[in-house]
């Protein structure tokens, strides 16, 4: 009898949670799974929004692999991912370790400028930043000239610079959303085992080797997904700042997409380019689960 009314509390239980869970999953299957099926079906397409949709079956795809621009923005995109994240991720370990430290005075204030950047809309960044690139009178160019290095560098309009400016605006923007996840994650690791390495004779870069980065796994896996996606979805602070030169050298995936979409009109030849890089995001989200479960087991 006991064992019946357990059961039966249980499955009550059960039916709320899914009761309260419907309003949620009505929204996500309105709003995220109805306009991805929606984009994948356009996919296969030809359609400009004033006309009538022609099915073309695969066309859009073949036509979308055949292009070099294509290539090229996908190019940038991935070479971006590489290089960028673990920047990304050493320079937010950093901060976080150092602002962790017991002897840096100020550590409250210090967290709040390092996150402050990451508040900010996109629009007031680029601004930010385009009037510190600027070749003449910028706030980087007279940083440098301080150090001899002359030249007037015209940081956004350069093909070999514009990647390096566009990566060091969003290492400024995002950086302090790393920190504070490493911030907490150093925070969970037990002090007695700092104490239990110093006594043993461990030295600052043994605690740091043997302690602090095995004990951060499940962080630096976290950031390194999230900061990987979000790479692959870069677009609206090289828009504003180089729009994607000069000559196309700083074009994104997110760029492409949107010019095929809503300045060439090209909707389904835009939706298959959005599919595929869906087909990418989901393949990485696959790999994180794979490694957080290696991380888990260890």
């Amino acid at each position: 009898m006991v064992s019946k009314f357990k059961l039966r509390a249980k499955s009550k239980e059960s039916m709320i949670a899914y009761f309260l869970l419907l309003p949620f999953i009505g929204f996500y299957l309105l709003f995220t799974f109805y306009p991805l099926m929606q984009g994948f079906f356009i996919s296969f397409y030809e359609w400009n929004i004033t006309s009538d949709k022609v099915f073309i079956g695969l066309d859009n795809y073949k036509e979308l692999f055949a292009e070099d621009a294509f290539w090229q923005a996908l190019r940038h995109t991935f070479l971006y991912v590489v290089f960028s994240t673990p920047i990304f991720m050493f320079g937010a370990f950093l901060f976080a370790v150092i602002i962790d430290h017991k002897f840096i005075k100020g550590r409250a204030l210090l967290r709040g400028v390092f996150f402050l950047p990451n508040v900010l809309a996109v629009s007031i960044v680029s601004i930010v930043w385009i009037s510190i690139y600027q070749p003449y009178g910028g706030l980087l160019n007279n940083v440098l000239s301080l150090f001899g290095i002359e030249g007037s560098l015209a940081w956004l309009n350069d093909k070999n610079l514009v990647w390096p400016a566009i990566t060091g605006l969003t290492f400024w923007w995002n950086t302090g959303y790393y920190m504070i996840l490493y911030l907490a994650g150093l925070q969970e690791i037990p002090e007695d085992r700092y104490e239990a390495a110093q006594i043993d004779g461990a030295n600052g870069w043994h605690t740091l080797r043997y302690i602090t980065l095995p004990s951060l796994k499940r962080i630096h896996v976290l950031v390194l997904f999230l900061q990987a996606v979000a790479s692959f979805k870069i677009f609206g602070q090289v828009f504003l700042t180089s729009e994607g030169g000069p000559g196309g050298a700083s074009r994104t995936y997110i760029q492409y997409i949107y010019e095929s979409g809503f300045q060439r009109f090209l909707m389904g030849k835009a939706s298959a380019a959005a599919f595929v890089l869906f087909l990418v995001i989901m393949l990485v989200s696959m790999l994180q689960l794979r490694l957080l479960k290696n991380v888990n087991e260890d």
